[in-house]
This record gives structure tokens, sequence and C-alpha cells, in this order.
């Protein structure tokens, strides 16, 4: 297992703990990151798209956004989840735009500004993407 830690490190590798704990290991970090549903939703989102998203183009994914907030979040009723997402979606950007700077907030208190540019989701040329990876 340390050896397989190990390896994870030298590809800074992102490692998720078990969702019900809802928190985020970073494998070079002696800490946790703690993230709400909406930003484990969005974070999961593009973990799975290493090759970025476009924030205008977060309602082409809007069912796997929906699949993924089921599971994170606390409301069973589908049409709550749904405005959650709508709001994320929506035309003007203003939740996703803070979500992202959340989620940027929270990586730098752990890691410090100089190591977080691993597991921040950044936007690259208009097109947004996390250099980490999910260890599955």
């Amino acid at each position: 297992m340390n050896a397989s830690l190990n390896n994870t490190r030298k590809l800074g590798r992102l490692v998720i703990m078990r969702w019900r704990r809802r928190m985020v290991e970073l494998p070079d970090e002696p800490a946790r990151v703690s993230l709400n549903p909406m930003e484990r939703t969005l974070y999961r989102l593009f973990l799975a798209h290493p090759e970025g998203i476009m924030a205008d183009n977060l309602l082409l994914h809007w069912k796997e956004l929906g699949n993924i907030y089921a599971k994170e979040s606390c409301f069973d009723d589908p049409d709550v989840r749904e405005e959650r997402l709508a709001s994320l979606c929506g035309e003007s950007k203003k939740v996703f735009y803070s979500t992202v700077s959340r989620i940027k907030k929270k990586m730098i208190q752990v890691t410090g500004l100089w190591r977080a540019g691993a597991y921040i989701i950044k936007n690259e040329g208009g097109v947004y993407k996390v250099k980490a990876k999910l260890k599955e």
C-alpha cells in the first residue's frame, strides 16, 4: 500500500476518500478538504473530463451532473436538485464561477498557493480543467 501511495504522489494524482465521508484527500498533503455537495459535483465532473469543459457548455453535461448531484446531494426531491443544477448552469454562470472560486480557496487553504495548481480548476483559454486525476 505504501508503494502505491508513493507512486500516486509522484504522479500528482488526486485520491478521493469514500464519498459518504464527503472529503477529498490530497496525496501530497496531510489534510483533507471538505467540499459541499455542489462543489463535489462540479469537481467530480471536471475530474471525469481531463480535456476540460467550457463554462458555456455545462448544459451539455446536464445528465452527468444530475447523476453526480443525485449521489452527492442531501435533497431527495428531484425538483430541488434540478433547481440547484439549473442555477449552476444558468446563463450568467454566477453560481458556476463562485463554486469554482470556493473550491480554489479551499484547496489553497490546505496546500498553499504554490502547490494548489494541480488541484484547482483553472481557466485555460476559456476551457476549465483540473490537472489532478481521480485514482481509480
